[in-house]
C-alpha cells in the first residue's frame, strides 16, 4: 500500500475521565472525515454528560433551615462544584433544585414525588426523620436515592434501602445526652418533646441510659406537645407542676428538663418566663434539634441565654477543610458551620463522585458506588464512612448552648462528649461556673 494514496489513517482520541477506582471511557460512533487523497476515521471518546446540567433535588426541612442552608448551597457548593467540573474539562454544570417541606412530612413526600416526575432521582432531603420516613417507601419503589444530612432516628437504620444518612443515629446521641446530664450532677429528669418518631425514638432510648446511670425519670414526667402549635401555656403549666415535684424531692440543682424539639422551641422559650420553677430554678438541656439553631438565637435571645440549654450535636472532624468552609460560611449566615450543614456539603461531593463514576444521574446505577465513595472520602464533617445500614459511623458529640458574647446572644460550645471513652468534658471557663457534678 502506498504511503501517499488511498491511505486510511486511524486516529484514536481518548478523552476520558478516571475518577477514583472507576473509569469513564465511553466511545462515540466512528466518524469518517473526507480529506483529499485519504480518509480519516476518528474514534473519539466523549463523556455522555458533556453539554448536560446535572440536577440534584434538595428539600429544606423548614423556613429556618432554608435561611441557613441556602447560602451554603447557592453561594458556596454550586460555584465550587462547577469550577471543579470546568477544571476537569467537562462541559457540564450542576444545579440544585431547592424546595421546602415546611415542617410537614406529607409535603416532603410531595416534593420527592415532584422531583421523580421530572426525572430527578438524586435528592438531598429527609432532614427530619419524620420527613425521611414519609418518603422511604416511595424512594425504594421508584429507584430513587434520598441522602439525608440530619435524620437520626434508629427506626430508619435499614440495610439495603435507598435512604442514606451522612449522620449517625440517635443510639449514640442518647448515650451522649445521658452522660451530659450525669456529668452535670442531675438526678431527676423531666422531658418535654414534640410528637413525632424522632423525638419518641430519643426518649425511648434515653430512659434506659438514664436508669443505667442511676438517674430518675417517670412516665408522668413526660410532656408531649404539638410541634405545629404556637401556644405552649398548657404544656408549660404541666411541666411547672412536674418541676415542683422534682425540686421538692431532689433539689433544684439535681433536677433538669430535657427538651426534644426543633426550631419551634424558640416560641416555647419566649413563653417559659411566666413559670418560675422551670425558668429560674431547674436546668434546661437539649438535643441536636436545639443546638446551633438560628431561630432560637434570633427569636428568643434573652431566654436562650438565661437558660443556656446545653445540647448535644455530632462533632465534625476539625480539619483545615472544615475551618476553611466555616470561614467562608460564617460571614454569609452569621453563625458557625454546624455538623449537619457540613454533612450537606459532603453529600453533594459524594453524589457528584457517583455521577462521574457512572457518567449519568440514574440512582440505581449510582447506589452501588455510595459506600466505597463515602469510605474513601474525608470531608468537611470528617471521615464519611457509612455502616451496613447506610448510616454514618458515630463521631464525638459537642455540647452547644447559648450565652452572651460581646453583648449579644450567640451559640457557645460548652463541652464535649467523647464517644470512645464515654465521658463528658465541660468547658467551665465558658459556662462561667462549675457544674454541681464536678464539685
Amino acid at each position: 500500500m502506498s504511503g501517499n494514496s488511498n491511505n486510511m489513517l486511524v486516529i484514536l482520541l481518548v478523552v476520558g475521565l478516571v475518577v477514583g477506582a472507576g473509569a469513564g471511557y465511553f466511545l462515540a460512533p466512528a466518524k469518517e472525515v473526507e480529506v483529499p487523497g485519504e480518509t480519516i476515521t476518528e474514534y473519539i471518546t466523549v463523556a455522555p454528560l458533556d453539554g448536560e446540567t446535572i440536577q440534584i433535588g434538595n428539600i429544606y426541612s423548614d423556613n429556618a433551615n432554608l435561611e441557613t442552608m441556602e447560602p451554603l448551597i447557592q453561594d458556596i457548593m454550586t460555584p465550587r462544584i462547577n469550577d471543579y467540573l470546568s477544571m476537569l474539562g467537562y462541559d457540564v454544570d450542576i444545579e440544585f433544585l431547592n424546595d421546602n417541606a415546611l415542617e410537614t412530612p406529607a409535603i416532603h413526600l410531595e416534593k420527592v414525588q415532584g422531583f421523580h416526575a421530572i426525572g430527578v432521582d438524586l435528592v438531598i432531603g429527609g432532614r427530619w426523620s419524620s420527613q425521611a420516613m414519609s418518603a422511604l417507601s416511595y424512594v425504594n419503589e421508584n429507584d430513587m436515592l434520598l441522602f439525608s444530612p440530619s435524620s437520626t432516628a434508629p427506626t430508619l437504620a435499614i440495610p439495603d434501602d435507598n435512604v442514606y444518612r451522612m449522620c449517625p443515629t440517635d443510639v449514640v446521641q442518647s448515650d451522649a445526652i445521658a452522660e451530659m446530664l450525669y456529668a452535670w450532677g442531675i438526678e431527676a429528669v423531666a422531658v418535654i418533646q414534640r410528637v413525632d418518631p424522632w423525638a419518641d425514638g430519643i426518649y425511648n432510648l434515653l430512659v434506659g441510659e438514664l436508669d443505667d446511670r442511676g438517674m430518675v425519670t417517670e412516665p408522668g414526667w413526660r410532656v408531649a406537645y404539638n410541634p405545629e402549635s404556637k401556644e405552649f401555656a398548657s404544656d408549660l403549666q404541666t411541666l411547672e407542676g412536674i418541676a415542683d415535684e422534682m425540686v421538692a424531692e431532689y433539689g433544684a440543682d439535681a433536677s433538669a428538663i430535657l427538651v426534644i424539639g426543633f426550631s419551634e422551641v424558640a416560641i416555647m422559650l419566649t413563653q417559659v418566663e411566666a413559670y418560675d420553677t422551670i425558668y429560674n430554678q431547674v436546668r434546661w438541656f437539649g438535643t441536636d434539634g436545639t443546638a446551633i439553631t438560628q431561630r432560637i438565637r434570633d427569636d428568643s435571645p434573652t431566654q436562650a441565654a438565661h437558660l443556656q440549654v446545653p445540647s448535644t450535636l455530632a462533632a465534625p472532624g476539625i480539619s483545615p477543610k472544615f475551618r476553611e468552609l466555616n470561614a467562608t460560611y460564617f460571614p454569609l449566615v452569621g453563625q458557625v458551620l454546624g455538623y449537619y450543614s457540613a454533612c450537606t456539603y459532603d453529600i453533594a461531593w459524594v453524589l457528584l463522585q457517583g455521577v462521574l463514576e457512572t457518567q449519568g444521574v440514574v440512582a440505581a446505577d449510582i447506589i452501588p458506588y455510595i459506600d466505597p465513595i463515602s469510605a474513601n472520602h474525608y470531608g468537611t464533617s470528617g471521615w464519611c464512612k457509612l455502616n451496613a445500614d447506610g448510616d454514618r459511623f458515630p463521631p464525638d458529640y459537642e455540647i452547644w448552648g447559648y450565652g452572651i458574647v460581646g453583648g449579644r446572644t450567640e451559640h457557645v460550645n460548652y463541652g464535649k462528649y467523647f464517644t470512645f471513652d464515654g465521658v463528658v468534658e465541660w468547658y467551665t471557663d465558658r459556662l462561667g461556673f462549675i457544674p454541681p457534678g464536678l464539685d
